[in-house]
């Protein structure tokens, strides 16, 4: 094993060396630059293929051609995944896969409900619990991220001494789910639905939206949102049970967590980097614009690569931090990875200028939107795509909903309407899904199976949740999102 390791080691960095030599060497022989460039990434990526595995080598070859500027990532996504949007999804869900094997979701939530705040009271321990979720919703599949906290949430209903059948219990499993699916809408790392609005936003107008403009609109929204859950709990539900709670038993959780070891710390800090590299060109793009172009240039989908061949490099006791069968078998989500190419062709062809629907569509809905106010039909977006989330595929609920508002709010006047907003919020309405079964298969399943809270509870307070979602997302996410993004 030693020996082996030690034989990939070396022509791995051969191969890489190769590689990056091939860009330093100048043109000669009527070859120029960037020709000797891509034959240098043919002969590292054949040595690899030959010497070490098929497999996650290849990634090394996709970054390298990503980084020969006349292809450059978008053009190689395109070219290897067919869009860069499947490309960006399958490198998150791979990435995101190793922290689900760590007791990182246990210790972050011990962090959040042992801290001497949360420790004041029943409502302060049930605010840093909500909040612990949506904090790891942020960065890990909704689907991923409650299976794996809820054996934990267990753990605390047992600690906590309780009750099934008791009002308490009933909400605070549905606040964990109302949270963690709603956490999926606040940003677009490794998320579906945000992150296939993006790209029918740039696909219709050219435009982009990076990972940070949409954080500023979807974390406010989703805070806000959280705040008004929490008070319609205490004020309009109001658990006779809540004062049973002792959040000073909680104390005894943090015995039953490990210290965080070095593949945790490993895998968090190129986790780290990625969202670094999302977020940072942003912060940078006044001071630094050379170098915030550079790096948006690089399309989304290339952080999330990065970061998972240095998992995939990296060892610790002789194995590899990422395993690439077991990565692809358990990690990657393929049915919303197919269903994501299928309707992001799907969201082309209905916008398609020569096809005519977008042109039917505004012939038919002039009538009725010449009249309306741009409030009026920001509202009626939003309303139309929460109601049907709850009820049908978020995807699909994704797809219908852009392709329909794009097409309509394209053809109004220049600047009557921030498009992008719009457009970026129906991402986030996909998230607001917690009434029924269809709304998130997974999660409201598994929640009201789980005896804590039931269908009807679940159909009440996640139709309550939709309605603040509504008025929320239309009169406060909108004008947020104008002022970002612009018109």
């Amino acid at each position: 094993m030693a020996k082996t390791n030690v034989k990939d080691t070396v022509f791995l960095v051969l191969a890489i060396a190769i590689m990056i030599g091939s860009r330093l060497i100048p043109p000669f022989g009527g070859l120029s630059s960037e020709a000797i460039g891509v034959l240098g990434v043919f002969f590292g990526s054949l040595l690899m293929w030959i010497t070490i595995s098929i497999d996650w080598p290849s990634m090394i070859t996709l970054l390298a051609l990503g980084f020969i500027p006349t292809f450059g990532f978008s053009k190689t996504f395109s070219g290897a995944f067919g869009n860069s949007t499947v490309a960006f999804l399958i490198f998150t869900f791979m990435l995101v896969y190793p922290l689900s094997k760590t007791n990182f979701v246990r210790r972050c939530t011990v962090s959040f409900i042992t801290n001497k705040i949360a420790r004041k009271g029943p409502w302060y321990f049930v605010c840093f619990l909500f909040a612990a979720v949506t904090f790891m919703g942020l960065f890990v599949s909704p689907s991923v991220l409650f299976v794996a906290f809820m054996p934990f949430l267990e753990d605390i209903f047992s600690v906590l001494e309780v009750k099934k059948g008791g009002k308490t219990g009933n909400m605070i499993m549905m606040g964990t789910a109302i949270c963690i699916s709603l956490s999926s809408g606040m940003t677009a790392i490794g998320h579906v639905w945000p992150t296939m609005a993006i790209g029918y936003y740039t696909a219709a107008t050219g435009n982009d939206v990076n990972q940070f403009q949409f954080m500023a609109m979807g974390i406010p929204t989703g805070i806000l949102l959280i705040i008004l859950l929490i008070l319609a709990f205490k004020f309009i539900y109001r658990p006779d049970d809540i004062h049973d709670i002792h959040p000073e038993k909680a104390m005894g959780l943090r015995g039953t967590v490990p210290a965080a070891d070095l593949k945790e710390k490993i895998v968090l800090a190129t986790m780290g980097l990625t969202v670094l590299l999302w977020v940072g060109p942003s912060l940078i793009k006044g001071i630094l614009p050379d170098v915030y172009t550079t790096i948006n240039s690089w399309s989304t989908a290339m952080p999330p690569l990065l970061g998972c061949i240095i998992l995939f490099i990296t060892k610790v006791d002789g194995e590899r931090l990422l395993s690439f069968k077991e990565g692809t078998t358990k990690g990657i989500l393929w049915g919303s990875i197919l269903m994501t190419g299928a309707a992001t062709w799907l969201g082309s062809c209905l916008t398609n200028a020569d096809i005519g629907i977008s042109d039917w569509l505004t012939a038919s809905l002039s009538p009725l939107t010449a009249a309306m106010p741009v409030t009026g039909m920001i509202l009626f977006f939003m309303t139309w795509a929460i109601i049907e989330t709850n009820f049908s595929s978020n995807i699909v609920t994704t797809t219908v909903v852009s392709a329909v508002a794009l097409s309509v709010l394209t053809a109004l006047p220049a600047g009557s309407v921030s498009v992008g907003s719009v457009v970026c919020m129906v991402g986030i309405c996909a998230a607001i899904c917690s009434m029924t079964p269809a709304g998130q298969s997974t999660i409201n399943t598994v929640a009201i199976g789980s005896g804590w809270t039931n269908t009807k509870s679940m159909f009440i307070w996640g139709g309550i949740f939709a309605l603040m979602g509504i008025v929320v997302l239309t009169f406060i996410t909108y004008p947020l999102g104008a002022l970002i993004l612009g018109y």
